[in-house]
């Protein structure tokens, strides 16, 4: 092959590379115009974009508010109005009392000292609501206090939180 054709072999992957350059300076550019978003389709099967920062950060927002609502106005006062009172039910009550601790703290049981080392009114607000879901079903069926220390005793055990120190 001539040294002139060579040269215009060479020119022509330079264009072609210019090219291909230009190309990718152009998607990247393009990609710029939507950062932070997402192309997604809805229910109905329309495009649109949604900003997924937003959407996450939204999501993971700390709400001490709704947190203290669900903790004493949910949790604790539903247990008090219908868990038995007196000092004979003190020990049953303090059972399930542990199970939703251990299971608020993801898994901090009580040691022999009487420490935790977390707090369940600070833990998150998914647990907290699930919780709360599990005392206003256990009281809409009418349940014994076996079965709301079982239903949380078998799901802290499912998720590895541990048997209680007292089995």
């Amino acid at each position: 092959m001539s040294d002139n054709k060579k040269g215009n072999k060479k020119k022509e992957s330079e264009k072609l590379s210019e090219q291909e350059e230009l190309e990718r300076m152009m998607l990247i550019s393009k990609a710029d115009e939507v950062v932070g978003e997402q192309l997604t389709i809805d229910t109905e099967g329309i495009l649109q974009t949604e900003d997924e920062l937003k959407k996450f950060a939204l999501g993971d927002i700390d709400d001490p508010e709704r947190k203290y609502d669900i903790y004493y106005k949910g949790i604790s006062k539903l247990l008090l109005k219908h868990l038995p009172e007196g000092k004979g039910y003190k020990k049953a009550r303090d059972y399930i009392y542990e199970e939703k601790n251990t299971y608020l703290t993801r898994g901090h049981r009580i040691d022999e000292k009487g420490i935790r080392g977390a707090d369940s009114r600070m833990g998150h607000i998914e647990d907290a609501e699930k919780i709360l879901e599990l005392i206003t079903n256990w009281i809409i069926k009418k349940g014994s206090m076996v079965d709301l220390y079982s239903t949380i005793r078998d799901l802290n055990i499912k998720l590895g939180y541990g048997k209680p120190s007292h089995e």
